[in-house]
């Protein structure tokens, strides 16, 4: 290395440092790539800002916090403080005018020293939250495609800049789900269908094109709740499938996605007595998130839970007692927690006196940070803020209606059984 290099090296560190302690057509899918592994670079952004945090503000980096509609001067105050002052790692959006949305991040990203990672649940697009974009068909439907796996890209690709242009980098799909009926409604045709290889094609061609794009894209609901007729958000399913079931169904498409490059994967709040015979939901469960995910899949990435106020692990704890059985049960990143100024007290409280190690804590935050750092959150010049956005709706809708008018074409030229949506969204609809 010569005396130049190493000189640069050493500035940029410098830079890092004084940085991360303040505020700051159609296309063919590719060859799947490997999971994107860190750089020197961005190492070196990640050390730098980890020496700079207590352990406090390490536990505040794993919180994904809730973004309403329009919160009230109280949500806004508490909003702004857990930002501020105890600097949580992230925010979801949640249903409501985009506009409305983008001014708020805005606002929360100036106040945040560590610039704020943003989530959205953006399944078949934008318009799953932000009624200004045009809603892709649900997965149902694209399941009935045959060999439209470039489709399936494409649309990744769509999605991913339609989310890039809002600076938001976590989109909480594909749904990896392996469910034969397109009619279950706790499932809400969110999945691709029965067939483990083509719900694996399809959701890597998806996640592969968001990723593409820059976007963190996180299957769901590990290990698989598609068969369930009970939904997780009002009750606790439970599941009793074989093991030889899970792994030649269920958890057949995450090794696809897994292989894939996939960085993130959501854990459901449903029990598995074939994998954890104690009942435990598997988002608080170690033979789930340590045995099977990251021991027998070999996953790396960051695990993040289902939304905390699900009733499927809700039920029966306080809100402070679900935040913490999901931090130790091995989940990397919390979704949507109440409590959450109480929970990054007992937690941090918790490390410091060893009931839970610091090097647990630090592993899951380097995770985060390193999202941050890959986004290029830490590198000179980097704006969290959103700007022309009527611009970027037009051409967002312009790219959406094309693609759908293929997808449509796809759809009915193909041999498989047609189905009609339920539900009011007309655009569901396929027997037109």
């Amino acid at each position: 290395m010569t005396f130049r290099q190493t000189a640069f090296k050493i500035l940029a560190v410098l830079l890092i440092c004084a940085a991360g302690c303040r505020n700051t057509g159609q296309e063919t899918a590719p060859e799947p790539k490997p999971i994107n592994q860190d750089s020197l670079r961005h190492a070196l952004q990640v050390d730098s800002l980890m020496s700079c945090l207590t352990v406090k503000e390490k536990v505040a980096q794993l919180f994904i916090v809730e973004m309403s509609k329009f919160p009230d001067k109280v949500t806004r105050a508490m909003q702004d403080t857990l930002v501020k002052s105890y600097g949580i790692g992230s925010v979801i959006l949640m249903k409501g005018p985009v506009a409305q949305f983008i001014q708020r991040v805005n606002q929360m990203q100036d106040l945040a020293r560590i610039p704020l990672l943003v989530a959205m649940d953006a399944e078949w697009g934008a318009a799953m939250r932000f009624p200004e974009y045009c809603p892709y068909p649900r997965q149902a439907l694209l399941g009935r495609m045959e060999d439209c796996a470039d489709l399936m890209y494409q649309m990744g690709r769509n999605v991913g800049r339609e989310l890039k242009d809002l600076n938001i980098l976590i989109n909480l799909a594909p749904v990896a789900d392996v469910n034969p009926d397109p009619y279950n409604k706790a499932e809400g045709q969110r999945a691709f269908g029965g067939d483990p290889s083509l719900v694996a094609e399809y959701a890597s061609a998806y996640m592969r094109g968001m990723q593409d794009e820059g976007i963190y894209a996180c299957g769901k609901h590990y290990p698989g709740i598609g068969n369930s007729y009970v939904d997780s958000h009002y009750a606790l399913p439970v599941i009793r499938h074989s093991r030889e079931h899970l792994d030649t169904v269920d958890l057949y498409p995450y090794e696809r996605l897994f292989k894939d490059g996939m960085e993130m994967v959501m854990i459901g709040h449903f029990c598995i007595p074939s994998i954890d015979s104690s009942g435990v939901p598997m988002s608080i469960s170690k033979k789930c998130i340590e045995g099977v995910l990251k021991k027998d899949q070999g996953f790396k990435g960051v695990v993040i839970t289902d939304a905390l106020p699900m009733k499927g692990i809700a039920r029966g704890k306080t809100a402070l007692k679900a935040n913490i059985s999901v931090y130790r049960g091995g989940a990397d990143m919390i979704l949507m927690p109440s409590d959450v100024i109480k929970t990054i007290n007992a937690i941090a409280d918790s490390v410091s006196t060893g009931v839970f190690p610091m090097q647990e804590l630090d592993a899951k935050v380097r995770k985060v940070l390193q999202l941050k750092a890959r986004a290029g959150y830490f590198d000179k010049g980097f704006s969290a803020q959103v700007t022309d956005l009527d611009k970027k709706i037009g051409e967002a809708l312009t790219r959406d209606t094309a693609l759908i008018r293929k997808m449509e074409r796809a759809m009915e030229a193909s041999s498989k059984p047609k189905i009609r949506a339920w539900g009011r969204d007309r655009t569901l609809l396929l027997d037109k």
